[in-house]
């Protein structure tokens, strides 16, 4: 398996320091990033791309501005294809979803995006947190509105396991559903369900045999490590992180 880090875990690092912050990744052993804001669009893209191939790191995604990715395309999308991505992810503001055929306005927006994204070799997907699965609407979950509104050829969906189990639903259901829409995941654990906080990886209740399992069957790409509220130094978290996943599972 070939395992990521998401950045956002360590942006109090990346807020201070990114360049050091980055070479304290490559040091812990991770190869992949998935940019959540700085240093995407932020910094000299020629700067950026010759650091990360000094320090031996491949950016393969980046979450990015749903608004942005509606109305400036082309600036993410630049940026993106020069430095390599093979990924852009966002997620449309769900909260303000009213009904159903806001849900599926959202899914002709999400489609629009996605062969924008496809003209400069890229794939365009969704990230999900628990909300898209708490609200329904017409007896459906907007997740499950949103899957059946876009086009397979031009979107597909990040799931992120935490926010899944948070919202009770199972992970390993979901990601079975999405084969061959589903490139990317995000595991991030959960301490237990009585107060659903997050912990390290490894060290709560979701069962990450089973979804990378089933991530093997449907086509996952990429496992990338995320953990929104670290209980310890984000640099460490990250490092417990990929040691739990090279204890138990094949990483490349």
């Amino acid at each position: 398996m070939r395992v990521a880090l998401q950045l956002y875990t360590i942006r109090d690092k990346i807020k201070e320091d990114y360049l050091n912050s980055l070479k304290n990744v490559a040091e812990i052993g991770y190869k992949y990033i998935e940019f959540a804001g700085h240093p995407f669009l932020t910094v000299e893209l020629d700067k950026l791309k010759k650091f990360l191939n000094d320090i031996g790191i491949t950016p393969v995604s980046a979450h990015v501005s749903f608004e942005m990715m509606d109305t400036d395309p082309d600036k993410i999308l630049t940026y993106a294809s020069r430095l390599g991505l093979k990924y852009v992810v966002s997620e449309p503001n769900v909260r303000k979803m009213k009904n159903f055929d806001d849900c599926v306005k959202a899914a002709v927006k999400m489609n629009k995006m996605g062969k924008k994204a496809y003209e400069y070799g890229i794939r365009f997907g969704m990230h999900n947190h628990a909300i898209e699965f708490d609200m329904k609407f017409r007896e459906k979950t907007v997740y499950d509105i949103l899957i059946e509104n876009t086009d397979p050829e031009f979107v597909f969906f990040q799931p992120d396991v935490y926010w899944i189990k948070y919202a009770g639903y199972d992970p390993v259901e979901v990601l079975s559903r999405l084969k061959d829409r589903c490139y990317l995941v995000h595991l991030k654990d959960m301490k237990d369900l009585e107060t659903k906080d997050m912990i390290e990886l490894g060290q709560g209740i979701l069962d990450f045999k089973a979804i990378v399992n089933v991530g093997e069957k449907v086509g996952v790409d990429y496992y990338i490590v995320e953990n929104d509220r670290p209980s310890m130094d984000s640099l460490e978290s990250v490092r417990v992180a990929l040691n739990y996943l090279k204890e138990n599972f094949e990483v490349e």
